[in-house]
């Protein structure tokens, strides 16, 4: 089962590991493994900054969340934890994260530890703290809304602390906006269909992810299919079928008609 932890814990657990943090991590980079998304960054997506990732509305939040663990997945080595620092109120609006979702995603719940925090404030300390904690491979943040405290200071230093210990910070965006911030990337992830593995099963995870900030290059629309087994991505043509979210969390309401531009 996943680990949940308080932010006392974590604090005391990251001044225990603090002397083995480097201050300046070497810089590297991560890709998706498809040509046509991959040349949109001129040395691969890096590893050491900040991404953001939003539901285009409210019924594609798992959606949203399968993206991110799947961009985590990419990003961290096979052992190294993940760390799910999220706000109590997004936890209630959307559900606490579901081992066997998780699973079937491609994330032993063994490798994650959930940080549940009362304010956003709370989020971005515990983020910044985390990114600095040793063995840590990748750091999903998840405050609710827009929250004033989450300006361009406040994601300058996340991106910042991404940079020196060369861990992704992932902000998952919820009930959120874009707003102008010091993210790297920013994707906006809709549902997609999934086609059927046979018995009228459902097959791999596909989102619709459109790239509409890259500050490495150009932006781009892409239909992905996630193949949990292998963590690969594979682009794909829009299929016919039944919306299949990614079930990291419970199933969303049924979405409402209608787009959103940005």
């Amino acid at each position: 089962m996943a680990t949940t932890v308080d932010l006392t814990a974590l604090r005391r657990d990251i001044a225990s590991l603090s002397a083995g943090i480097s201050p300046a991590a070497k810089r590297s980079a991560f890709a998706f493994g498809i040509e046509t998304l991959d040349r949109m960054f001129r040395h691969g997506i890096e590893r050491g900054a900040v991404h953001e990732v939003f539901a285009d509305e409210a019924g594609d939040a798992g959606a949203a969340t399968g993206f991110v663990i799947a961009l985590a997945l990419r990003a961290a080595s096979d052992q190294s934890l993940i760390l799910w620092l999220e706000e109590d109120f997004a936890a209630q609006e959307h559900g606490f994260p579901y081992a066997p979702g998780l699973r079937h995603i491609g994330l032993d719940p063994q490798r994650l530890v959930i940080v549940r925090c009362a304010t956003p404030q709370d989020v971005l300390k515990a983020a910044a703290d985390s990114l600095g904690i040793r063995g840590t491979g990748a750091v999903i943040i998840a405050p609710w809304s827009n929250p004033k405290c989450l300006d361009l200071t406040a994601s300058r230093k996340l991106l910042l602390s991404a940079q020196q210990t060369n861990v992704p910070a992932f902000l998952l965006r919820l009930g959120a906006q874009p707003t102008e911030n010091a993210a790297t990337t920013r994707w906006l992830i809709r549902s997609a269909a999934s086609q059927s593995s046979g018995a009228n099963a459902p097959g791999h995870p596909v989102f619709d992810a459109t790239l509409i900030r890259n500050r490495q290059g150009m932006t781009g629309h892409w239909i992905l299919q996630w193949e949990s087994e292998d963590h690969v991505f594979r682009q794909i043509e829009p299929l016919s079928g039944n919306v299949v979210p990614a079930p990291a969390y419970r199933p969303p309401q049924t979405r409402k008609s209608g787009t959103r531009s940005y």
